[in-house]
């Protein structure tokens, strides 16, 4: 059965804006850039958002700025509606952040909006808000500038609803965004309330600086490398955040073209080049860059929520990016420096010597080894070793008797002469435990000699492999020892300080035990008891822990092996020898001592048979 042809028809208003909503209006987060961007065109300095549910029930902006007369209010819900141009060529020419015109109807179509608003020079405010299908306008007071609440988003379009995060999720996106847009625009007061507490404020003082001091933590200013360069096609400045600043994915990168938040590979690559040799891999850099850029130049009219820009001379933005920010970096001593507590006073400590001062130094010579060799490997083989019949030889004896310290065990193969061992876990845990501890390698690696030859243990993963074995041990039993520790203030962003306030319980759990301080301050009163002299910062480590906060055996596991990580010993430690024996017998103890918790080898083997031959001694 041919199916009929479709008549071609004009879609109904409603059907029309929803669709169009579709396309601008993705999440709560996308209501709160498009008001917060129409505030900031109207002038305004102060700039309060409060969401509730994460935005779902409850997005409310106001703003100082100028308002719209009574007038224009039910204009201002027409598709296409603007004040900020008037024709094509307009749209080059852009000095304002929107411009279509299909924010207030795409909204209003899929949520309950009101609007409050009173010109400074109006007397009398007005509210207007859709009541089925048409908008009703009534006198209210309300003081200068406008406020938008939306209530309800998407109610009537269950659909889209569906395929939101949970509130959580959202809030910390609305967080971000807001964080974000207070960077772009430092001269305008932003104030940010989910759920009824306050997350973040900003004093619009105009400078850059105390923006990102705000939303990043003032534990960062050190951290900040501060550029600006003038190019043919406008300016480029802002702040590059030092190689200890980097983070593991690209949040912590923000890109600014004309006041307008926007996402932008070029620019991207630009600053990650420039970067280039300064970060560890799969690091990536901190960045809040701002471009100015003669209007002509770039195309604003790309993306339907105006995410993406296009440049007319891409090249050439790439370019002059690359080498401002490569200069700024370059410009600035990049060597961590180590930071003295405010809080306390500078104690005398005692210059512990290196550890290998203090070893008893008996190692036995290659002239020793050649004389056990001599004496017990026969220069020509007998006929009736051809056969391979010879019987075992065993000098372990002999060299246990020639040197207190050694515990060497050669064996001599019933065919080729050669020793072999065999290579089950069992031997090596024996070996672990019985090999010589000749000492430290960059006090970052374990010497052990065995019979089989050299082995090199890397000291940190020989530690976390222990300690995540035990903490998991704990875990499963509901065991975890916690200790409480000096009070320890850890600021976070705001969206981070909302992920973090949903995963508390999840935290508890492992022994973290934090509180909230205000703002995106947290207090750490607590942690697990092997981790208790760990110092340092425990944000990243609280922040990983958090991102993974699923109820899952991975993601618990993932858990479990960033704390680990954070209390194992650190590659540079120095260790007594009874410190590294401890941590030998310890990881013979272990279910799994060949690999770390990521899969990386524990140990290097340097077989004897090897360095044999590379003397040319076999």
């Amino acid at each position: 059965m041919v199916k009929p042809v479709a008549q071609i028809r004009i879609l109904p208003p409603e059907v029309a804006q929803k669709i169009a909503a579709g396309e601008v209006i993705e999440r709560p987060a996308s209501v709160v850039k498009e008001l917060v961007e129409n505030s900031i065109d109207a002038g305004a300095t102060q700039i309060t958002v409060e969401v509730r549910n994460g935005g779902l029930e409850l997005i409310r902006v106001q703003d100082n700025g100028a308002g719209i007369a009574r007038e224009d209010l039910r204009i201002a819900f027409e598709p296409h509606a603007t004040s900020k141009i008037a024709a094509v060529d307009d749209l080059f020419a852009l000095y304002t952040l929107g411009f279509r015109g299909e924010a207030l109807p795409s909204i209003a179509s899929v949520s309950r909006l009101s609007l409050y608003s009173r010109p400074a020079e109006q007397q009398t405010g007005y509210k207007i808000y859709n009541s089925g299908s048409d908008f009703v306008v009534e006198p209210v007071g309300t003081p200068p500038g406008t406020t938008v609440e939306v209530r309800d988003l998407f109610y009537n379009v269950p659909a889209r609803r569906k395929f939101l995060k949970s509130p959580l999720t959202e809030r910390r996106r609305v967080a971000d965004l807001i964080s974000r847009l207070a960077l772009a625009h430092p001269h305008v007061s932003f104030r940010l309330v989910a759920e009824g507490k306050p997350l973040l404020s900003t004093n619009g003082s105009g400078r850059l600086l105390d923006s990102i001091l705000l939303v990043e933590g003032s534990n960062v200013e050190r951290q900040l490398i501060k550029f600006s360069t003038s190019t043919s096609w406008g300016q480029i400045q802002g702040y590059l955040g030092s190689p200890q600043m980097a983070k593991g994915n690209r949040s912590g990168q923000v890109f600014i073209v004309n006041g307008r938040l926007i996402e932008n590979n070029t620019l991207r690559s630009a600053l990650e080049k420039a970067y280039a040799g300064l970060l560890p891999q799969r690091s990536f850099p901190w960045a809040v860059l701002v471009l100015e850029i003669r209007s002509e130049l770039v195309d604003c009219n790309v993306h339907p929520a105006k995410l993406e820009v296009r440049f007319a001379d891409e090249q050439a933005i790439f370019n002059d990016t690359w080498q401002a920010v490569r200069s700024g970096l370059t410009a600035k001593n990049l060597a961590p420096e180590l930071a003295r507590p405010a809080s306390r006073s500078p104690e005398p400590k005692t210059v512990r010597p290196a550890v290998q001062t203090m070893l008893r130094w008996q190692p036995e010579t290659w002239e020793f080894m050649d004389k056990v060799l001599r004496e017990h490997k026969p220069r020509t083989r007998p006929a009736q070793y051809a056969a391979g019949a010879a019987p075992e030889i065993a000098v372990a004896e002999e060299v246990r008797s020639r040197t207190q310290e050694a515990r060497v065990q050669v064996q001599m193969s019933p065919k080729s002469g050669d020793r072999e061992l065999s290579d089950d876990s069992g031997e090596m845990r024996q070996l672990l435990r019985s090999g010589r501890i000749i000492g430290q390698l960059h006090q970052s690696y374990i010497l052990l000699e065995t019979p089989r030859g050299l082995w090199i243990l890397d000291q940190h993963i020989v530690h976390e492999r222990i300690l995540v074995e035990q903490f998991r041990a704990e875990w499963q039993n509901s065991s975890i020892k916690v200790q409480e520790i000096l009070p320890v203030i850890v600021e976070f962003t705001p969206a981070e300080a909302v992920l973090v306030a949903g995963s508390l319980d999840l935290l508890a759990e492992f022994g973290v035990e934090l509180e909230p301080f205000g703002g995106s301050s947290f207090v750490l009163r607590a942690v697990p008891s092997f981790l208790a002299h760990s110092g340092g910062s425990w944000k990243e480590e609280i922040l990983e822990i958090a991102q993974n906060a699923q109820k899952t055996t991975e993601s618990r596991d993932q858990a479990l092996i960033t704390l680990a990580c954070k209390g194992a010993i650190k590659a540079g430690q120095y260790l007594a020898e009874q410190e590294m024996r401890a941590l030998l017998d310890n990881l013979a103890a272990t279910e799994n001592p060949f690999t770390c918790p990521h899969g990386r080898p524990i140990l290097v083997r340097l077989e004897t048979d090897e360095l044999l031959r590379r003397f040319g001694r076999a």
